[in-house]
């Protein structure tokens, strides 16, 4: 599922399947272990949890990624983030405070991506 540019969502979005947001949602995001996607130009207010989020546009709130946060370079954070795994292209802007759980003895894998 996505939704376009010029959409406006106000309230919270839930669900067990894929989603892509390319507008503006004002409101919490929760997609029981599943791939969000904030396309570039798309903007988030409030707070996301989901299996994995790839992030190319703005989010103001808190993200969880249970397996896997790709903050790409057109990408502007402002938040608590926490995964497994981060993936952080050259160029983006961060302004957040990082938490990266250990699970069953694994160290939390961190990257940072020139160009990504």
């Amino acid at each position: 599922m996505s939704n376009g540019q010029s959409i406006v969502i106000k309230g919270d979005i839930s669900g067990s399947e894929d989603l892509v947001i390319a507008g503006r949602v004002e409101g919490s995001i929760t997609l029981n272990g599943r791939v969000l996607t904030l396309a570039s130009g798309s903007h988030v207010v409030g707070e996301i949890e989901a299996g994995t989020v790839v992030v190319s546009g703005k989010v103001e709130g808190n993200v969880e990624a249970k397996e896997r946060l790709d903050i790409k370079s057109s990408a502007v954070v402002d938040g608590t983030l926490s995964s497994a795994k981060l993936i952080v292209a050259d160029g983006s802007h961060i302004t957040a405070k990082v938490a990266m759980p250990v699970r069953d003895g694994q160290k939390p894998k961190l990257a940072a991506v020139a160009g990504a």
